[in-house]
């Protein structure tokens, strides 16, 4: 039976069916044709309903509402139709058969609520509809118009008026005036009988004719017939201005207070345009601000304007901006579509639902699982009995991408001779293609799939994508015409790559090509011709991203270098490498006694080649792995065999398989997309790049292939080790756990000495053994290896345990060794002993007294923190060297005199044993620093000998500390111990300045250099010359090493000093008043002290009294009076200054007054006369220094004077 036999008889398949829905069809036939089809859903009587209620509330209130209406769906998907109708309902002038049009859209609504709704809404609130088909104006010759203007001249012209805008203008002012009929017959005079209605939007004749009927009608505004231009002028004309002009025509020319403007894909017009969907933006912002509720714009689209929905993916990210504009959405679903064609082509019989429902209930799930597609994010792929029976020979998912693919194409060509969907569901049924029988008389059981719908849109798609049809051609007329399963993938992936939102993978492929209800996967002959059609080099098929596809021509020619890529051994043994590297991983690795993980390295053998370390190249234990011919597989085991028994090869494991034609091809096939891809992967060209990433993803899944050849092969190889073979399968099933088995035998012989010191040793265990300091204190947790031992209560470390052993005969045998190569040797077989494990057993064998470090180049023989700090992490126990202890170890008298030395020092008695020596010397010696840091200063401060001494015993006893004290017992305990003797030196010295002998020195050092300073004046100079013995004497004392045994004589010395020094200030303080006397004398000698007052003299004589001041008998005081005396004699001099200033202004002031005044102009001044008596005879000095001074204080008085005249008067006694 056919498949045209199952759909009900009542309905043609043939019968006449719109190709597309398009708002200029108004004719009464075929609207009656379109609506008597028109099939309403659930859905879409839910949204009319929707839509409906919010006009009517937003009519019902005014003012701002909400008027944007957004109704959204795929190509072909009914939004046209939804609309129309819509519109068509409220313009009561539309009838069908003489009944207004709304009632017919009643009649196809399935709720009696949603009838109702549509004729109050439309009976309370009559509206004139305006409907713009923007993909029509768009054919007609817009040139991507603003959206706003193209419907400002829809709107001119639904009025009857001219598109040109200053045409128009004349006839609105025209009616306005009632002139416009006399208009229309100016214009039929002068164009000679012809109606205006025909001739309105012809640019050659309103060009032509219009200017001089506008002069003719308004001569006065229009003064010659050239005044009226009808070309377009530059003048700004504001988007509300404009909006609010186009609603006034519309309600002239209507009488109608509401309006619904109707626009159809307006989505695809603005799409990709920002400032074509500002426009929009602006136009719905503008209908609802001044529209008061009253003006509606609807607007539909293949585009959502919701971002989360799954159809998002075909929007511009501007387009979202609209959301706010229009926020009543009405979205049509690919659901609808669905029941839309059932409904009117694919409803079936009862006797062919019972028949095809058989079919599902037989072959249902295995069709559910042979269609099933991987990450169909927007394709409803699963179904029902029901679903099946209602969609044959349809599926779900068909239609899904039916819409997208007619939502691309409609994308890429303007929607222009496209079919709506349910036309092209007729079509598919009803008309064959390419010589094929139509699907209708395909017999039951057949299915349709994608290349279905690739012939059936075979021409939409060869104007929409011609480069993907002219490649898709290469498959079915040139290069595989004679093979329907490669012609039916290059049809299905064309159609998948036009869609871009479904996974182009092998099994969605297969999937979507399967043709028949009951006929089994056809997965494998899909894959093997994908692999045919990808290495095919006329054929531009590829992979890209994980993606199969079609190459652009120039990615063809690339595809065509790609083949001839040479293929260079060292490329393909690096990509085998790599995939036996991701074999191998993670590398195997055993424990053993439960505490040493051994890991095996990764090598890889080729023929003539050193082995390549492919992975844990530091590993003791290497798995060499050689791939060989099968044929040489015998010879390349025995030959292996006999190799593994070589000493040099002790400890690989060899692992020997075969190689595959398989393995050599797909290497070959990964090495040249790898080598395309990174030779194209900088090209500019974005198409190119991405053909570079799909190269490198196809590298990879071919490497996951290589990776299963190559485990395979290695599961049926061998393992040989020291000249035992074992078979791989014989160990385990996967390669890995038979590794590992094997792995383990081997790690038992590798490292048969581990068990010497089975344990893995914690970081911080051998610090802590070190720290207890007592062996009693050992744990069990710090001594894992059981190393101390009890005997007789005594504690020691057990030196002859094995691992001990084993360390002292390789310091035996190599000496002094470092830490690093201490810890490769016995981290490497035979022992594999971890550096913690190591390191803890060098602590052990450093208390034990069997070894000796050497850090920063000083030995540390025992336990204290230089030892611990060298031997606390590993990177510190690296640098250090260790050495057996030998026959340096201290003898008894040694350690006898150095106990004895410590107690004496110390004064608590210390056991002479080489441990406790070093202990207490530890703990003392920071003690000393302490103590003897000041000291240094001190001696500095006074001059002392002995700094030079206690800085080299601060040294000492730095070096001594520096090795926790580990050569303390030699240092003190020779016959000759110098540090013994500073260290007692320092005592001495340290105890004799804190009994006072610091203070008497400082005292000492002050006499000493003030007495040396003072001047060489009388009674000074006898006190220096008194005391210059004795401060020689101090001197030479103060630079003996042991001046401290002089601290009673120093003592003495100052007192005596002091006492001199006392009585010289005594002597000093009477010598000064003597001399203050004999000033005053000297003062009054002055010639002008005469002329002082009285006041004057006292003031000046007190002056020098003041300088008597009472002083102590000591240093101070002797520096005091030192002072005094040398300030008299500068004080003196001042005075006297003093005197003859004041003395000489007041002569010159008295003789000036003694002049009298001339009685002439030029008259001389006299000159002044003086007397002056003198004894005849003078026979005494007191007389005569009385006339000296006399004499003198006259000469102080006339040596101002201009002129004068002594008169000398002798006198007898």
């Amino acid at each position: 039976m056919t498949i045209k036999k199952l759909f009900d008889p009542s309905k043609s398949i043939n019968r006449s069916i719109e190709k597309v829905i398009t708002y200029g069809v108004s004719q009464e036939a075929r609207l009656k044709s379109e609506i008597s089809e028109y099939v309403v859903t659930d859905s879409i009587d839910q949204q009319f309903e929707n839509l409906l209620l919010k006009m009517e509330a937003a009519m019902d209130i005014g003012g701002e509402n909400e008027v944007g209406v957004w109704v959204s769906g795929f190509y072909g998907s009914g939004k046209s139709s939804f609309t129309k109708y819509l519109g068509l309902a409220f313009d009561d002038r539309i009838t069908i058969d003489g009944v207004p049009f709304i009632q017919h859209l009643q009649d196809r609504l399935k709720r009696q609520q949603t009838k109702s709704l549509l004729s109050n809404v439309a009976k309370r609130f009559p509206a004139a509809v305006l409907m713009l088909d923007l993909a029509s104006e768009q054919v007609a010759g817009a040139t991507m118009e603003e959206v706003s203007t193209v419907l400002f001249y829809k709107v001119l012209q639904w009025a009857g008026y001219s598109r040109n805008l200053k045409v128009a203008a004349l006839e609105r002012r025209l009616k306005k005036e009632g002139r416009y009929n006399e208009f229309l017959d100016a214009f039929k005079e002068a164009a000679g009988g012809e109606d205006w209605s025909n001739y309105r939007n012809d640019e050659l004749v309103v060009d032509s004719l219009i200017p001089e009927i506008a002069h003719k009608l308004y001569p006065t505004l229009f003064k010659t017939s050239s005044s009226f231009t009808t070309e377009s002028s530059e003048i700004v004309v504001f988007e509300n201005d404009r909006v609010r002009e186009m609603l006034e025509i519309a309600r002239e020319a209507s009488g109608k207070e509401y309006i619904i403007f109707i626009i159809d894909e307006v989505g695809q017009y603005v799409g990709p345009r920002p400032n074509l969907i500002l426009n929009l933006d602006g136009l719905a912002k503008n209908l609802k601000n001044i529209g008061d509720g009253k003006v509606w714009i609807v607007g539909t689209a293949q585009q959502t304007l919701t971002a989360d929905d799954a159809k998002a993916a075909l929007n511009s990210p501007e387009l979202f901006k609209l959301n706010d504009r229009f926020p009543i959405q009405i979205a049509l679903e690919s659901n609808d579509i669905k029941e839309i064609c059932y409904t009117r082509l694919l409803g079936k019989s009862s006797p062919a639902e019972a028949e095809l429902g058989g079919l599902f209930d037989q072959y249902g799930q295995q069709l559910r699982q042979n269609t099933k597609l991987v990450d169909a994010r927007v394709y409803g792929v699963d179904f029902d009995r029901k679903t099946f029976v209602d969609l044959y020979p349809f599926l779900p998912a068909h239609f899904d991408i039916l819409l997208h693919l007619l939502g691309a194409l409609a994308k890429s060509t303007g929607g222009i001779g496209l079919r709506s969907a349910i036309k092209v569901v007729q079509d598919i049924l009803i008309d064959g293609s390419e010589g094929k029988p139509a699907v209708a008389e395909q017999a039951v059981g057949w299915l349709a799939t994608t290349v279905t719908l690739f012939d059936a849109l075979d021409k939409d798609i060869k104007r929409a994508f011609a480069s993907l049809h002219a490649s898709v051609e290469k498959v079915t007329k040139i290069r595989f015409s004679h093979s329907e399963l490669h012609q039916n993938i290059a049809k299905t992936v064309a159609v998948l790559q036009i869609l871009g939102n479904l996974p182009i993978t092998r099994q969605n492929v297969t999937s979507l090509m399967h043709a028949s209800i009951a006929g089994a996967s056809q997965g494998d002959a899909v894959a093997k011709a994908v692999e045919d059609l990808i290495n095919d080099p006329i054929v531009p098929f590829g992979e890209q991203d994980g993606n199969l596809c079609f190459f652009s021509e120039k990615l063809n020619d690339i595809e065509q270098e790609r083949s001839q890529v040479a293929l260079r051994g060292v490329e393909l043994r690096r990509i085998v490498n790599e995939a036996l590297t991701s074999v191998y991983a993670p590398l195997p690795s055993t424990q053993l006694h439960g505490s040493y993980a051994v890991s095996t390295g990764l090598k890889a053998q080729s023929a003539g080649n050193v082995p390549a370390s492919l992975a844990g190249e530091r590993n003791q234990i290497q798995t060499i792995v050689e791939l060989v011919d099968p044929k040489e597989i015998d010879s390349t085991r025995t030959r292996v065999t006999d190799e593994s028994r070589h000493n040099s090869s002790k400890f690989n494991i060899y692992l020997v398989g075969r190689t595959t034609p398989e393995m050599d091809e797909l290497t070959a096939d990964i090495h040249r997309c790898r080598e395309i891809a990174n030779r194209y992967r900088s090209d500019p060209d974005q198409e190119i790049r991405e053909y570079c990433n799909g190269q490198a993803d196809r590298a990879e899944h071919l490497s996951i292939k290589l990776r299963a050849q190559i485990q395979r092969s290695l599961l049926q190889g061998s393992f040989i080790f020291r000249g035992q073979v074992v078979a791989v399968d014989t160990l385990a099933a996967e390669l890995l756990d038979a590794a590992r088995k094997h792995l383990s035998e081997v790690a038992e012989q590798v490292f048969d000495r581990y068990v010497e010191a089975p344990v893995r040793a914690g970081t911080e265990l051998a610090e802590k053994f070190l720290r207890v300091g007592n062996l009693s204190g050992i744990t069990s947790a710090l001594d894992p290896l059981n190393l101390v031992q009890t005997q007789g209560g005594r504690h020691s470390i057990r030196t002859d345990h094995l691992a001990m052993v084993s360390i002292r005969d390789y310091i035996d045998r190599n000496g002094t060794v470092d830490g690093k190569r201490l810890t490769d040797a016995f981290a490497d077989a035979p022992f594999g002993w971890s550096a913690d494990t190591l390191r803890y057993l060098v602590a052990a064998m450093l208390l034990a007294g069997e070894i000796k470090l050497k850090v920063a180049g000083r030995e540390v023989t025992v336990n204290g923190q230089q030892a611990i700090d060298a031997i606390k992490t590993n990177n510190t126990f690296k640098i250090i060297g260790i050495s057996l202890r030998g026959g340096d170890r201290p003898t008894n008298e040694v350690l006898a005199r150095a106990a004895t030395r410590l107690t004496e020092l110390t004064g608590d008695t210390v056991v002479p044993l080489e441990d406790d020596i070093s202990k207490v010397t530890t703990k003392l010696f920071p003690q000393l620093q302490h103590q003897y840091g000041p000291l240094t200063e001190k001696l500095r401060s006074l001059n002392l000998p002995g700094v030079d001494r206690l800085q080299n015993l601060t040294h000492e006893i730095n070096d001594v500390l520096l090795t926790d004290a580990s050569d303390a017992p030699r240092r003190l305990g020779n016959e000759q111990s110098e540090l013994f003797e500073n260290l007692k030196w320092a005592a001495e010295v340290k105890l004799k300045l804190e009994q006072g002998l610091e203070q008497t020195l400082r005292d000492l050092r002050q006499h000493c250099s003030a007495i040396a300073n003072l001047p060489n004046v009388a009674l000074l100079a006898t006190l220096k010359e008194e005391l210059a013995e004795a401060l020689s004497l101090i001197d030479e004392r103060l630079q003996q090493a042991d001046f401290y045994r002089f601290a009673a004589d120093f003592s003495t010395s100052l007192t005596t000093i002091r006492a001199r020094i006392r009585d010289t200030v005594i002597a000093m303080q009477d010598l000064l008043k003597i001399r203050i006397k004999e000033a005053e004398v000297d003062l009054k000698r002055v010639p002008e002290w005469i002329k002082l007052t009285q006041q004057e003299q006292t003031e000046l004589l007190g002056s020098l009294e003041r300088l008597i001041v009472e002083v102590t008998p000591d240093l101070l005081g002797l520096n005091s009076i030192t002072n005094k005396l040398s300030e008299l004699q500068d004080q003196v001099q001042g005075l006297k200054q003093s005197i003859e200033r004041l003395g000489t202004k007041r002569i010159k002031e008295e003789l000036e007054a003694e002049i009298p005044v001339p009685s002439a102009v030029n008259e001389p001044k006299p000159a002044i006369a003086r007397s002056i008596k003198a004894r005849t005879n003078i026979t005494t000095m007191d007389d005569l220094d009385a006339l000296i001074m006399q004499l003198q204080q006259l000469r102080g008085e006339l040596k101002y004077a201009h002129a004068f005249a002594v008169n000398l008067e002798l006198q007898d006694e």
